[in-house]
């Protein structure tokens, strides 16, 4: 008992001199300490540069705060930034949100829409119209690229559903990103391709991966089918750092909800992530995620890159 108390000192100790060496001195939301907003890594820095200021202006003067916003290299920054406290709020996909959760207790402020309604997605299947197979059942033994190992929609939901029709495929690859998938599928160096899916427009215009290469390719959508839908997935939010203060959290949420309805708003959402406006969200959202994840026999840090790496550093220093 005395060494398992022992233990547990040492990891407090521990993680107190991993988050105490990154607090921050002033009042927050001031020139000296302002909040951080830091962005998802998904259209690049150019997308980057030309939102951020946009959106630190905008919050700048709607709350009274001073807010930076901040580019990110990856989902793992973003996580231990928030663990640290170097964040405030952040963009974050749907798995690294469910992470970030459990390991540093960020809470989910407002949720994603797309097409002004969407608050929800799913994964598709795809599979070459004369490559013979019509249903999951014909995946059994086939090739399937997934767009990457930490996509809700590229892999944990399209995996889940072939585990729940008892498929197993002859031979997985992981083609770092939906696009990829797709062209892996379209150039016959697969069987299907796993990536995600969304509803078409209020015009009827496809939105789902295909869409991804049709530029290089007019004719993917007559050559390229999909096969089968997943269960619907939470968009996914923007989190906040435990700890914040709530009258900041709330000017923060209520400010950002106000932006998305501007003209001006909306553009620069939807430039920098297709988004088109925010819902408001909580962590019970992502219940159906731990579930998807629990029921493939994975835990979230096999799927986040760098999970482990970070979960050894910050939460429990010297697993093995």
């Amino acid at each position: 008992m005395r060494m398992k108390s022992l233990t547990a000192v040492v990891i407090a100790l521990a993680l107190a001199t991993a988050f105490s060496c990154t607090m921050r001195k002033g009042e927050l939301g001031t020139e000296k300490n302002p909040v951080r907003f830091y962005f998802m890594p998904l259209k690049g820095e150019e997308a980057f540069k030309a939102a951020a200021p946009v959106i630190e202006k905008y919050l700048t003067e709607h709350t009274g705060l001073v807010v930076r916003a901040e580019d990110s290299d990856d989902f793992i920054t973003i996580i231990k930034a928030l663990g640290q406290k170097k964040a405030d709020m952040a963009f974050m996909n749907t798995l690294g949100y469910v992470l970030a959760h459990d390991w540093t207790k960020a809470e989910a402020e407002l949720k994603y829409l797309y097409g002004d309604v969407y608050s929800t997605y799913r994964g598709e299947i795809l599979a070459r119209v004369d490559g013979g197979i019509e249903s999951v059942s014909d995946l059994n033994g086939k090739s399937i690229a997934f767009a990457d190992a930490y996509s809700a929609g590229g892999y944990i939901y399209p995996m889940k559903l072939l585990k729940d029709n008892g498929v197993a495929p002859g031979k997985i690859v992981f083609a770092k990103g939906h696009k990829n998938a797709v062209q892996m599928l379209y150039d016959g160096k697969v069987d299907a391709a796993a990536t995600y899916h969304t509803q078409p427009s209020s015009a009827g215009l496809m939105r789902d991966s295909r869409t991804e290469i049709a530029k290089e390719h007019p004719d993917v959508i007559s050559k390229i089918k999909i096969v089968a839908l997943t269960d619907e997935i939470p968009n996914g939010p923007i989190a906040t750092r435990n700890g914040l203060p709530p009258e900041i959290r709330q000017k923060l949420t209520a400010a950002l909800k106000d932006f998305a309805r501007t003209p001006e708003g909306r553009k620069t959402l939807f430039e920098l992530y297709n988004m088109t406006g925010f819902t408001a969200s909580e962590d019970s959202d992502y219940d159906g995620v731990r579930k998807a994840l629990d029921e493939l026999g994975k835990s979230v840090q096999e799927v986040v890159p760098g999970g482990i790496s970070f979960y050894k550093t910050y939460i429990v220093p010297g697993l093995e």
